[in-house]
């Protein structure tokens, strides 16, 4: 699936993003975390991660914390979430 993204800061032509089909079960899956460092952010992912676990097998595999809800996530991160994680939840808190 497709869809266009027009980002009004860069230029006025529609860029095209493709997504990663989504599983069709959790079953057994590694999931990945991302941390806002927000308050409460942590502890809502881990809760979130707890009951995946319960509910469908999944194994949290990575969680990283940014430095501020502002900064994006690091390259190191995204190649660690590739190489260890099925899908990824980004929180956020407050």
């Amino acid at each position: 699936m497709a869809i266009d993204l027009f980002d009004p800061t860069t230029s006025t032509e529609k860029t095209p993003i493709d997504y990663v089909p989504r599983p069709r079960d959790l079953k057994g899956l590694r999931v990945g975390l991302v941390d806002n460092s927000k308050f409460n952010s942590k502890i809502l992912l881990l809760k979130i991660a707890d009951r995946l676990q319960v509910r469908y097998g999944v194994e949290m595999t990575h969680l990283v914390t940014k430095a501020s809800a502002g900064h994006a996530v690091s390259e190191a991160a995204v190649k660690a979430f590739k190489g260890n994680s099925d899908f990824v939840v980004a929180g956020i808190g407050d």
